[in-house]
């Protein structure tokens, strides 16, 4: 398995700063019903029993809008989340370093790039622990993972970050020398290179194939 990467110099690294108003979060990534999005919004209430004021952007476009504003409504925060559209990369940047941290409640993710340009931004990391976002987010030490699709477990690691902000950034910190060692693009080339040389000299162990169990079908005389 060879990871993604990203080009970290695109993402500036700064350290949190204590902005001395509401908590704010920040979602960013398509608006479809796979991103979990709304189970964000499900979240919010619970988040703002123990932080008050605390403030949802979604960072993006999609299909999904007009329902999310709608899930949003229902849940009563409506007030509480600025839906901001598609940014360009200089607005994303500073809504990733502004935000106490990157929320991706994923059902579904193949690798998870936007996790991987959070943690270049420092930006504390909320994801589920689904498909690509379990490799890209370590539970407790590059971030807080949660299981897809459980809105009690996402509004308890969002807590937990927030509740901690200094071991929130000790993650934060760790996520950024990780993305720096394992997916940079000088490690994912030499990774890929090594696949080649190990193909040109016939190095691969052929796969195993699985046992195919015939089951007998039933005497239907």
């Amino acid at each position: 398995m060879i990871r993604n990467g990203i080009d970290s110099a695109l993402w500036p690294y700064a350290r949190r700063k204590a902005h001395g108003g509401p908590p704010r979060l920040l979602y960013l990534g398509r608006l479809e019903y796979e991103k979990g999005v709304h189970d964000a919004i499900a979240a919010l209430p619970r988040i703002r029993r123990t932080h008050p004021g605390t403030i949802l952007t979604i960072a993006g476009d999609g299909t999904q809008q007009d329902w999310l504003v709608e899930q949003a409504r229902k849940h009563k925060v409506l007030k509480a989340i600025h839906f901001v559209g598609r940014v360009d990369h200089g607005q994303l940047v500073t809504l990733l370093h502004d935000c106490d941290a990157a929320v991706l409640p994923s059902h579904y993710e193949p690798f998870g790039i936007v996790a991987l340009e959070a943690a270049a931004t420092g930006a504390p990391l909320v994801t589920s622990n689904v498909g690509g976002l379990g490799e890209a987010v370590i539970d407790g030490e590059t971030g807080m993972s949660f299981p897809p699709r459980d809105v009690g477990a996402l509004a308890t690691a969002v807590r937990a970050a927030l509740d901690d902000p200094t071991a929130a950034q000790r993650r934060a910190t760790a996520a950024r020398k990780r993305l720096n060692s394992d997916f940079d693009w000088h490690t994912v080339a030499a990774e890929t290179a090594q696949v080649y040389l190990a193909a040109k000299r016939r190095e691969r162990e052929p796969l195993g194939r699985r046992t195919i169990v015939e089951h007998a079908l039933p005497d239907r005389g």
